[in-house]
């Protein structure tokens, strides 16, 4: 039953990424839309189910794997300094409007803390995948991002560090979250440090002693689960050593075969990633005008918060100007971390069910709103590779 519902999937996700190209919205949107209509609460046709999950998140990890291999080390370094602005901006902002907000709907401290925490993080993988499908990922504003992004996970995962061991013992502990901190930026510092010296090496030599192209791919996907499982195991999110894998291959003399070897994996899996997204939310629980409210609230603060931090990023970046709103609408989708954030939350019931619906229809709205905002920007815009920043003319 699980690989007739995956064939489902598929063809659902063939057909609604061709007709939202069609109708000029990005294939992502179409994609989550038609995981609703098939998911448990609306036709029925598929249920989630732990094969659907993996292969999920196994696309979103070749998505993020992909994107890196379109970077290079220097071009984050080159953003370093925005992007970190924009992180740190997008951190606190959403997070102390978030709590502000909640108090202000009535919720209780500890649960305004953890619906605060849920702002915070951004999905890179969603504005990776339209950035891309809009052939702007060479753009400096999406370098910003993707740099914020990997911020934003550190700054994220202290926050929640902090919030979870608050609602479980009523203190912070300075050691937990230092060692939180120390564990992430450990993990990015010993990848990079280490992976640069050794993995174009070690590919080179793969290439001289097996012939052909398979060894180079097998190898590439090997270093991007490692990384990916490395990733979590610092508290990290696995999408991030996704990236850093696509970064570091992307500095070897196989770059290029891997990227074409790949492609096709990432085409039929990334689609499925999209689709469960859709699949797993409850719709029934979003009936709630309760839900609604605290949702509305949430999601407004949510963009607001992103959009501040965009202008983070500064007027200029490596001499070129920098459209500001582009990089704010950039870090507005929460997709998955925030959806973490929220169940970590439920677990520790700090959350109720009516809670974590709201969360849930913020990260969905926030998913469908991010990507559509981004093609009206970038066609808004002039594409000449420098786009102009109406705040600063």
């Amino acid at each position: 039953m699980e690989l007739i519902d995956l064939a489902i999937v598929l063809v659902a996700a063939l057909a609604a990424g061709r007709v939202a190209e069609a109708v000029r919205i990005p294939a992502v949107v179409g994609e989550i839309v038609v995981g609703l209509a098939l998911g448990p609460t609306a036709l029925g046709l598929v249920d989630p189910s732990h094969t659907l999950t993996f292969l999920a998140e196994l696309g979103v990890l070749l998505l993020l794997f992909q994107v890196g291999l379109g970077l290079e080390t220097e071009e984050l370094r080159a953003v370093g300094t925005p992007a970190v602005r924009v992180a740190v901006i997008g951190v606190v902002v959403p997070f102390a409007a978030g709590y502000a907000g909640a108090l202000a709907l009535g919720v209780d401290g500890t649960a305004a803390l953890f619906l605060g925490a849920t702002l915070v993080a951004t999905s890179v993988g969603i504005t990776a995948r339209t950035f891309g499908d809009l052939g702007a990922l060479d753009r400096i504003e999406s370098r910003v991002v993707l740099g914020a992004a990997v911020a934003d996970d550190v700054l994220g995962l202290v926050v929640l560090s902090v919030v979870v061991k608050l609602a479980s013992t009523g203190t912070i502990s300075v050691v937990e979250v230092a060692k939180s901190l120390v564990f992430s930026v450990g993990f990015l510092v010993v990848a990079f440090g280490v992976g640069i010296r050794v993995v174009p090496p070690l590919f080179s030599w793969i290439r001289r002693h097996i012939p052909g192209t398979s060894a180079s791919n097998v190898s590439a996907l090997v270093l991007m689960l490692v990384l990916a499982e490395g990733a979590a195991r610092a508290e990290l999110a696995p999408l991030i050593g996704a990236l850093v894998a696509g970064m570091l291959v992307a500095r070897t003399d196989v770059a290029e075969p891997v990227s074409r070897g790949t492609a096709p994996l990432a085409a039929f899996l990334v689609p499925v990633f999209f689709v469960t997204v859709g699949i797993d939310v409850d719709l029934s629980a979003l009936a709630s005008g309760t839900v609604l409210a605290l949702a509305g609230v949430l999601f407004t603060i949510g963009v607001g918060g992103k959009l501040v931090a965009g202008f983070g990023a500064g007027g200029r970046v490596e001499q070129e100007r920098i459209d500001r709103l582009l990089v704010g609408i950039g870090m507005v989708p929460r997709g998955e971390v925030g959806l973490a954030f929220a169940a970590a939350g439920l677990s520790a019931a700090v959350l109720d069910d009516d809670r974590y619906a709201a969360v849930v229809l913020v990260v969905l709205a926030t998913t469908v709103a991010a990507p559509l905002l981004i093609r009206w920007r970038l066609g808004a815009r002039p594409d000449d590779g420098q786009i102009a920043d109406t705040a600063t003319s």
